[in-house]
């Protein structure tokens, strides 16, 4: 048993990217373009639980510390919306035809919508991609380099939603605010001790201005249009974190507050 802990020990940033893909496009076997979303959660318990010691217990205990700064709460849970609002205005601006407004859903839903996906999407995902492989993946490593490589491991987890979600015609322009996602979630990460809950709002809130708005108003080349100006205005988020904390301090763990 020791010298299967130690070798789980060892390896458990690789062992846990095969199983998050092998749980997440178990699904995709039996029905094209499914994915399950708490795959990369149990995949990390999993190898938490042969590690063993107080790595489960903490990572749970991230998971509900929900002790920081209202500046914080603020901001994941209006940048989305802020995001996607300006998307669209810059949208319109440059041609895009005037949206159908009456499409967008009610918003008597948005509350179970918001639930429904913070329990499979944001706690499915966000703990064990900023609380198990992030850590692992900086060591030694620079932030921005290992969101980077976050990025890319989380595209993969992606590819059975190729096809439907994302295609030729998006795909680049969701990479890239996904890498600018990822830069800001580090950030978040780093700035408050580790903290999960954030990150699973963050997630969320993204997701829900994504189905409420962005999926909705526009269509074919407007809709693809908008696709680059949503990167793009996630990476003026990005850049700003960039260029204010420095790639060496985006990486050095500080207080729970909402900097300034």
């Amino acid at each position: 048993m020791n010298n299967i802990r130690s070798f789980v020990q060892r390896f458990s940033l690789p062992i846990f990217f095969i199983l998050a893909y092998a749980l997440s496009w178990m699904p995709s076997l039996f029905e094209a373009h499914s994915l399950f979303p708490i795959g990369p959660l149990f995949a990390a318990l999993i190898v938490l639980a042969f590690i063993g010691g107080s790595d489960v217990k903490d990572f749970l205990r991230r998971i509900v510390q929900w002790r920081v700064s209202i500046g914080w709460y603020a901001l994941v849970l209006l940048l989305p919306f802020i995001a996607t609002s300006i998307a669209i205005g810059i949208n319109l601006l440059l041609g895009a035809k005037a949206p159908t407004w009456e499409l967008i859903p009610p918003l008597s839903d948005l509350p179970g919508t918001f639930i429904f996906l913070l329990l499979f999407i944001g706690l499915g995902e966000e703990p064990a991609w900023r609380g198990f492989a992030l850590p692992r993946i900086m060591k030694g490593r620079n932030a921005l380099f290992a969101s980077v490589i976050l990025t890319i491991l989380h595209i993969i987890w992606h590819l059975p939603l190729f096809g439907s979600e994302f295609d030729s015609t998006n795909i680049l322009p969701w990479m890239l605010g996904l890498l600018g996602f990822t830069v800001i979630t580090t950030w978040m990460y780093n700035r408050t001790q580790g903290n999960l809950l954030l990150p699973m709002l963050f997630h969320t809130s993204v997701n829900v201005t994504a189905n409420y708005l962005f999926s909705t108003l526009f269509t074919g080349t407007d809709q693809i249009q908008l696709w680059w100006i949503w990167a793009v205005c996630w990476w003026v988020v990005a850049l700003n974190i960039l260029v204010k904390e420095r790639s060496t301090n985006l990486s050095k763990p500080a207080s729970a507050e909402l900097p300034a």
